[in-house]
């Protein structure tokens, strides 16, 4: 349920209730452990932005069960809650300002829709609302419009912004359906105060998404073909003249990736590959023989993300998260000069910006050094430089000693280069310690550098844990990504074994004190650790895990993301016999250690109905267990209550599993 609130302002914090951390905080001290509450909550601020103006800014803050959008003005005062919810019935996706003093929030929300020829089909929707500063004047932006309602039948999906129009405070562009018949969305001029909306450019050759250049034409579409391939098409300046630019099948090496324009409507900024590496180049479209030509690239890690762009609209660089922690890399000598300042006020630190008003004179970052949780600072640049503290992300954990978090570089089996992060205990001193394996979710994407909550608090309780980015991890290159394909339980699951043999090896982990734990993909590898090497592991916590292979390709087929799916993870049709050999619910039998799994149940990502499968295997073969269910709980853990019950069940289990030598 929507919310507003006024929130008071407590120095550089907000004011919370405390009573239940105290409580417990005092049980904890004794033992020598910050409180679970410290690391079970969602970061007391995130998703910070400014007005254009530079007057105002707006942020989610996280107090207790609830989220909330708050504004306040630059120089001080108090904070104004827009709205907020508890994270069960709708969820804060992001927010942006369409204007100095107007507000643009995407919510999140699951339900079940019956759809003629696809039946019952659990979604996920959205919808985007603007709102006054001051959280008044409240407006569904694609609410259902006379002639227009039926439109919006395929519309699940309702904030996709193609251009904010900053020249223009009372319009923006946006993705949506021009027609009840076709599910490919138009282009929609949207009126953010009436919600009135007309056709700004047609949906064409079944492209799902578009990038509009500096003047606000649509020039790039992105769409796909019936066999599940990615095309990307450009027209010339005049709308005229479509042609494709590039045809890709999923993870396929040479991809064309448009990050958008600069000022120069002809020049397109583009990720591909530049030896096995994503990097940033330009492709100039008046040239139909043109080439992309390099324009940015680092020698250790992909680049992509999102392009920055100056005061003027000028691509000046492009903002991501890499491996070590940084999150901007600059070709302009302004913002390179300016990174080099803010690098050296905030040292040993990854430092990135995060935001800007329209003059381009005052920014928002944010910063960390490894393994800490991020603070927000507000920096100005110039003649009068000036940088100053907004926020902590987790304030109850500022100045206490944490675990310290440390790269690993190691390499598999067969000769792979593996890298990723071991956090030690805050107090240890030296090994062997107990290890908890924590491999990511998803598989395609990779641990960094920066504050993790789970790693972090298991460290608290006095543990090593080993974050290694395995085979099938982003970031590293086409070869380890590719490494990866159609690998779940197999290489993917030996790299981790590797890890653990390579800690034992160098003395940092008692291998009679190994538990692995990990959600989604994590959840995954976790299940089929104790099922793989029983002898390995003491325990397995599984978040949101995938547990039956097969299922999970066949709902591919059923929504149309079978090409990816049989690439990642394979297809029944051809190798139904390697699916169901590393399906952990048709091997319960095998697990010799206990067992926990967690689910929300109206994950989206991840069914339900996989821990289903796996509970009711472990009920029939009688083996050690604990189911919790999460009502309503989705893939993310954003209902905070949720978040300190997974924890708490997590501490229990590590407890049990990996009693103190």
């Amino acid at each position: 349920m929507l919310k507003r609130r006024t929130l008071i302002e407590a120095g550089l914090g907000l004011a919370a209730s405390t009573a239940p951390l105290v409580v417990r905080a005092a049980t904890e001290a004794e033992s020598g452990r910050l409180p679970l509450e410290s690391f079970a909550r969602r970061p007391m601020m995130e998703q910070l932005a400014l007005s254009p103006d530079g007057k105002l800014l707006a942020a989610i803050v996280n107090e207790g069960k609830q989220s909330m959008i708050v504004t306040r003005a630059v120089d001080g005062g108090a904070f104004v809650g827009v709205l907020g919810t508890d994270n069960l019935e709708f969820t804060i996706n992001w927010l942006a300002w369409a204007n100095p003093t107007r507000l643009l929030v995407s919510l999140g929300f699951y339900t079940i829709r019956e759809e003629r020829g696809y039946g019952r089909i659990e979604t996920t929707e959205t919808r985007l609302v603007a709102i006054d500063a001051d959280g008044k004047n409240m407006v569904n932006l694609v609410r259902p419009r006379g002639s227009q309602s039926a439109n919006l039948r395929w519309a699940w999906q309702q904030d996709n912004v193609v251009d904010l129009l900053p020249d223009d405070p009372e319009h923006i562009l946006m993705a949506l359906p021009g027609s009840s018949e076709d599910p490919y969305p138009a282009v929609m001029k949207v009126n953010v105060y009436t919600a009135s909306r007309t056709t700004h450019a047609t949906s064409r050759d079944r492209n799902w998404n578009w990038i509009t250049d500096a003047q606000h034409r649509v020039r790039i579409g992105i769409g796909n073909t019936r066999d599940g391939e990615t095309t990307i098409s450009v027209c010339d300046t005049d709308g005229n003249n479509w042609r494709q630019l590039s045809k890709t099948a999923a993870f396929e090496g040479q991809a064309l990736t448009p990050l958008g324009f600069g000022l120069d409507p002809q020049q397109l900024y583009v990720t591909t590959r530049h030896e096995g590496l994503e990097a940033v180049f330009t492709l100039d479209l008046g040239d139909p023989k043109a080439k992309p030509v390099l324009k940015l690239a680092n020698e250790r890690y992909d680049l992509g993300g999102s392009l920055v762009r100056d005061a003027r609209g000028e691509a000046v660089g492009v903002s991501m998260r890499t491996m070590d922690g940084s999150s901007g890399f600059f070709w302009d000598p302004t913002y390179k000069e300016n990174q080099t300042v803010l690098d050296a006020a905030l040292p040993d630190r990854a430092n990135g910006f995060n935001g800007r008003d329209r003059a381009g004179s005052l920014f928002i970052v944010r910063s960390a050094a490894m393994g800490e949780p991020e603070q927000f600072f507000l920096a100005r640049f110039g003649d009068q430089p000036s940088l100053k503290l907004l926020a902590n992300s987790y304030p109850e954990l500022k100045g206490q000693p944490l675990g310290r978090r440390q790269s690993f570089r190691m390499k598999a089996r067969d000769g792979l280069p593996l890298h990723g992060y071991l956090t030690f205990p805050p107090q240890s001193s030296g090994g062997p310690l107990p290890l908890v394996v924590l491999p990511h979710g998803g598989p395609q994407s990779a641990d960094h550098a920066g504050f993790d909550d789970w790693s972090s608090f298991i460290a608290d309780r006095g543990h090593l844990v080993l974050q290694l980015n395995y085979r099938g991890s982003t970031g590293y290159g086409q070869k380890h990504l590719e490494a990866g394909l159609r690998r779940w339980g197999l290489e993917m699951q030996e790299d981790l074994e590797d890890g653990v043999a390579e800690l034992v090896k160098l003395g940092r982990a008692d291998p009679k004190r190994v538990a692995i734990v990990g959600g989604s993909y994590g959840g995954y590898a976790a299940l089929m650790g104790v099922i793989k090497t029983p002898e390995l592991y003491r325990g397995a916590f599984a978040f949101a895990p995938v547990t039956d292979l097969v299922e999970l390709t066949k709902d591919a087929r059923r929504f149309g993301r079978r090409e990816v799916i049989r690439r990642q993870v394979g297809d029944a049709s051809d190798d139904r016999e390697r699916l169901e050999a590393t399906s952990p619910c048709l091997h319960a039998k095998r697990i010799k250690v206990p067992v926990v799994i967690a689910h929300g149940t109206v994950d989206r990502s991840v069914e339900f109905d996989q821990s289903v499968r796996m509970v009711a295997a472990l009920k029939e073969a009688g083996k050690p267990h604990e189911f919790i269910k999460l009502e309503r709980g989705d893939h993310f853990l954003s209902h905070q209550p949720y978040r300190q019950q997974v924890l708490a069940a997590m501490e229990r289990f590590l407890d049990q599993v990996l009693p103190k030598a």
